[in-house]
């Protein structure tokens, strides 16, 4: 996807050298890890017409709060220009350009019981709370906030017409039920929005290291949750699911009880937002322009997915 003329133009501008350029992957392909003063760097490509310029500095300005207030993100490196951001005009994919400290860590391992356990989802669970009650403290001194909401999108603009008619209704009733979801700085607020076992690695000394804030927004902090019980629960046999979800979420909640509080039915609105994300996920994917590059992996869970929403089907089951 993109030209070794801005590959090479994105590594020097951050003072790296473009020899050094080794691709980590990326829903784009736009994450590399490079070399500068003989130190490994990470360096993240990000597509002009994806990205308003505003939201990015928003999030980093976020991702730099957290880190001050005790989550473990790597850290911001600027450019040869003292920049945050460069940005690169050419063509086919003019582009913004950040750069980080490579995370410590390892990747976690959803089948290795000494790595996949409540200690892991408890941990997982602490590091979300402290992040939502974060989230009101850092907005407070906002006046203006380019970060999307919880209904805006492409998603949400985009047109359904091709959609199997039964999961497009089930999908406008979920829209107008969540309009009437109370908000308050208990209940809503910026979340990360993919917080799942894939984006984070975990330290020696058991702390877990997040990365990829790019799909941040403000919404309910139960969907923050739910988003990592789906993706966890995904990682289980079907008939497992049930018994792995309370497990799960007993020792999330736990973690999470210690940073922030939950409403009194936070299980239901978990509950809900679990189908509400297999439905988002399906139109997710079903719209994106890169669907034909998918791997067979991504393409059997997307038939499964399609069959489990036209038969009414649980999501988790």
């Amino acid at each position: 996807m993109w030209s070794q003329d801005i590959l090479q133009e994105a590594c020097e501008r951050f003072d790296g050298d473009p020899a050094s350029l080794k691709i980590l992957g990326g829903f784009y392909k736009n994450v590399y890890e490079y070399k500068r003063n003989g130190q490994t760097y990470v360096l993240k490509l990000i597509p002009l017409a994806m990205r308003d310029e505003g939201l990015l500095y928003m999030e980093l300005e976020w991702v730099e709060f957290l880190r001050k207030h005790g989550l473990f993100i790597p850290q911001t490196v600027l450019s040869k220009k003292g920049q945050q951001v460069e940005i690169i005009h050419k063509l086919p994919f003019p582009c913004c350009v950040i750069s980080f400290e490579k995370a410590k860590g390892k990747k976690i391992d959803p089948y290795c019981p000494t790595e996949w356990n409540d200690q892991l989802f408890r941990r997982w669970g602490q590091v979300m709370g402290k992040m939502h009650a974060l989230s009101f403290k850092f907005f407070r001194s906002q006046t203006d906030s380019p970060v999307e909401h919880w209904n805006e999108g492409e998603i949400y603009h985009h047109d359904l017409s091709l959609i199997d008619k039964s999961i497009l209704k089930r999908w406008e009733a979920y829209l107008e039920i969540i309009s009437t979801f109370p908000k308050s700085e208990q209940t809503y607020g910026l979340i990360h929005n993919d917080l799942t076992h894939e984006n984070f690695l975990i330290d020696n000394d058991g702390n877990l290291q997040l990365i990829d804030f790019s799909d941040c927004k403000h919404h309910f902090f139960t969907y923050d949750i739910a988003i990592s019980l789906y993706h966890a629960c995904m990682t289980v046999d079907p008939a497992e699911r049930s018994l792995f979800k309370e497990i799960f979420l007993k020792a999330f909640a736990d973690g999470y009880l210690t940073e922030n509080e939950l409403q009194s039915d936070w299980k239901e609105y978990v509950d809900f937002f679990i189908e509400f994300r297999s439905i988002f996920s399906y139109l997710y994917w079903s719209l994106s322009q890169h669907q034909s590059h998918l791997p067979p992996s991504q393409i059997a869970y997307l038939k499964e997915l399609e069959d489990k929403l036209k038969r009414g089907r649980p999501a988790l089951s």
